[in-house]
């Protein structure tokens, strides 16, 4: 496949909130999930994707005090770091993150999320989100690709093959 966007995040956990403001302040930037017991799915569950992109973890996950004091249990937290083998700029980076977030919220659909439930933008084409380490309930891995395929795009003329 042409152009394929590859995303690695590589994830940690779990933590809970003094852990997260342990970790290194001023540089410490990626995805987060937030687990903790939701009043329908029960304990444990994925509640909430999001990300530290201008901000640290500790200075995000704080924002988030309202709601995690109303929880009916400890919340606790993961979080992932952007990655791979080759370097980018801030703005490849920053682009990586917003793509990942909004694939994993779109993929997952987390119950205190509001955005990207129920897509992810025409903006994002050819794009693959690898999750490694400690990711939790995360799938290995989300992708554009079965909205692109043959199928979704072409329903009309896609055609069982016929073996002889």
């Amino acid at each position: 496949m042409k152009n394929l966007t590859t995303i690695e995040i590589l994830w940690q956990g779990p933590m809970n909130e003094s852990e997260v403001k342990k970790l290194n302040a001023g540089k410490d930037y990626g995805l987060y999930q937030i687990y903790g017991t939701h009043n329908i799915l029960g304990a444990n569950t994925l509640l909430y994707i999001g990300q530290a992109n201008n901000q640290t973890f500790a200075t995000r996950l704080s924002q988030h005090k309202v709601w995690l004091e109303w929880g009916y249990s400890d919340t606790q937290f993961f979080i992932g770091r952007l990655g791979g083998v080759e370097k980018t700029n801030n703005e490849e980076w920053a682009r990586h993150i917003d793509i990942a977030e909004r694939l994993l919220i779109y993929h997952c659909s987390p119950p205190y999320n509001t955005k990207n439930l129920n897509e992810y933008g025409d903006d994002i084409k050819q794009t693959i989100v690898l999750n490694f380490g400690k990711k939790n309930v995360l799938p290995l891995e989300v992708s554009t690709l079965y909205n692109e395929s043959e199928f979704c795009e072409r329903r009309k003329n896609w055609k069982e093959y016929s073996l002889k």
